[in-house]
């Protein structure tokens, strides 16, 4: 059953990831956990419908159309849209229907969140691509990993220890003036940092749960508690936790 036949809430989050196997992957992750912590989460699928999360079926065969995605309808009254950077190295109609997406975002006064999601291979053409369209993001999710690779890319100070990668993910924050900049580092300990318009707060682990279920926490935490550098602090806390 698609919205065609449901009643959309207000302030709803919208999940999009139109590469096949899309709701498998970290959008898929997120999108499950803000919705098993009590929000209103649908999931727009391949062929231009959208559906609440519990009731996803299997949809990763259907051809995407450009043409069957009506944006203004699909973001109606939503607070968040999430995405990953695997869309970016999809098919030339997944990256379009993407593209389009975060414009009409921008228009429906909808907020964007994306997890960055890359590996050794796919950083470089999803970061590439994210650099134009970099001010349309409320929230980015990194790992330490990214934070270094973007590091190099940039020719800056390659970061080795705790308080490089923050300081590393603060020029990052200043450089592209995303509100939330957010990263984490799971091992060894671990930590995980917001750098953000009021500045950076930090915690000393993030827990152990996969990065698309901590974006998730971090995300509800966010929508739980506001945007001042108190409740990010609040987030992060909220984040590393099991729920």
């Amino acid at each position: 059953m698609s919205g065609a036949n449901m009643t959309r809430p207000m302030g709803r989050i919208v999940a999009f990831a139109p590469e096949p196997g899309g709701f498998e992957g970290p959008v898929g992750q997120i999108a499950r956990k803000i919705e098993d912590l009590g929000n209103d989460v649908w999931w727009i699928n391949r062929n231009g419908t959208d559906q609440p999360i519990d009731k996803v079926g299997q949809e990763k065969n259907d051809k995407i159309d450009r043409g069957a995605f009506d944006w203004r309808k699909l973001l109606n009254g939503a607070r968040w849209l999430i995405t990953a950077g695997p869309t970016l190295i999809s098919s030339e109609d997944e990256q379009a229907v993407w593209s389009a997406a975060l414009t009409f975002s921008e228009l429906e006064g909808t907020l964007n969140a994306l997890i960055l999601s890359s590996n050794d291979t796919s950083f470089i053409p999803i970061w590439t691509k994210i650099i134009p369209r970099i001010r349309q993001f409320h929230i980015i999710g990194l790992t330490s990993k990214e934070i270094r690779k973007i590091s190099a890319h940039e020719q800056w100070a390659t970061p080795n220890i705790k308080e490089e990668y923050i300081e590393a993910l603060e020029l990052i924050q200043r450089k592209t003036l995303i509100p939330h900049l957010v990263a984490r580092e799971n091992s060894n300990g671990g930590w995980s940092a917001d750098a953000h318009s009021y500045g950076i707060c930090e915690t000393e682990n993030s827990g152990e749960d996969h990065m698309g279920n901590w974006v998730g926490k971090f995300l509800h935490g966010l929508i739980k508690h506001g945007h001042t550098k108190e409740t990010a602090v609040k987030s992060l806390e909220y984040a590393k936790n099991e729920h």
